[in-house]
């Protein structure tokens, strides 16, 4: 076992289904020197009875936080466990991916050959279109105050641009020492935004952050959300984005972002006249239209959003917008 000793954190949160499936494709691994911790966050499904019942070809542990801390506070708790376990690497993989045989191999191997780095990022696929990239490395543009993301969308190109700006949370993998050095993620986030900020934070601390196009993970996308523009993931992106340019933007930028999602909470109001229907007609479809958009539940989970980051409330989301997602 003179391997580098990885522990891979998986938070499970009423997801048993795609966490039993995530074991299962561990057990294929062809790395020797890994232990697995399954951080249950508050299930209330019957995934701690199931997950008691799992007996894989290795010993896993598992945490149960008793409430939702969300993906960042409980991530946090497995990050905890791997520095008291003197782990050499940890990996935070998302429950609802599955990874191919031979992924560990590739992350630790690139560890090794880049010494000089310390997070690094797995190929992410569509888990229902399994040749097409979801997430392959990022790139922060000045000018629209956004990460761009080259390869999603496409099949992945013999060629690929090891260096990204931040490594998806989905399948992170890390030096120990880095989360030692700058600490663990911040809990305010709860959901969305925070492995970009850690990440950040790691390359300011002098820790380089790489992908490795050979490190295969296939990610079964919006399953935390149930859809990627659901209130629910509106709710978390717009009021974290705000945290995210706070921490990490200029004033200037943050303010300008600010009033970016002002006036994106304002449809338009377009009453034109349309040939053969009386004006007035037109003008109650064009306010039943603006009526109808106002009140949308992802409209809805943008504005709360907003106004939850300049109030200060971060965590987890208040119950309206979970009902909101429910409709």
């Amino acid at each position: 076992m003179n391997q580098p000793f990885v522990i891979i954190v998986i938070l499970n949160w009423n997801g048993i289904e795609d966490t039993l499936a995530c074991l299962d494709s561990i057990i294929k691994l062809t790395y020797p020197n890994f232990h697995v911790m399954v951080v249950d966050n508050g299930s209330t499904d019957d995934s701690l009875v199931r997950l008691d019942m799992y007996h894989p070809c290795y010993p896993i542990t598992l945490l149960k936080t008793g409430v939702n801390l969300g993906y960042a506070e409980g991530n946090n708790v497995g990050i905890r466990y791997a520095l008291q376990k003197d782990a050499d690497f940890i990996l935070l993989l998302n429950n609802d991916t599955i990874v191919a045989p031979d992924f560990l191999d590739h992350l630790t191997l690139a560890a090794k050959q880049n010494p000089a780095t310390g997070v690094f990022g797995a190929t992410l696929f569509y888990m229902d279109k399994p040749d097409i990239v979801w997430f392959a490395g990022a790139k922060w543009n000045s000018q629209t105050l956004t990460f761009d993301y080259p390869y999603k969308g496409q099949k992945l190109p013999e060629v690929i641009d090891r260096v990204t700006d931040y490594a998806c949370g989905a399948a992170l993998f890390f030096r120990a020492q880095v989360a030692q050095s700058v600490g663990l993620l911040d809990a305010r986030f709860f959901l969305v935004w925070e492995e970009s900020d850690w990440c950040l934070r790691a390359v300011r601390a002098g820790y380089g952050c790489m992908m490795v196009p050979s490190s295969y993970v296939w990610h079964k996308v919006g399953a935390s959300f149930e859809s990627e523009s659901s209130p629910l993931r509106e709710y978390f992106s717009y009021r974290n984005r705000l945290l995210w340019a706070e921490k990490n933007l200029s004033k200037k930028d943050l303010l300008h972002l600010i009033k970016d999602s002002f006036r994106a909470f304002y449809p338009k109001f377009r009453a034109t006249k349309i040939e053969n229907i009386p004006y007035a007609k037109s003008l109650v479809w064009a306010i039943n239209e603006w009526k109808i958009t106002w009140f949308s539940p992802v409209l809805q989970a943008k504005r709360t959003g907003l106004i939850d980051y300049l109030f200060r409330n971060f965590g987890d989301c208040p119950d309206s917008i979970r009902e909101l997602n429910n409709r």
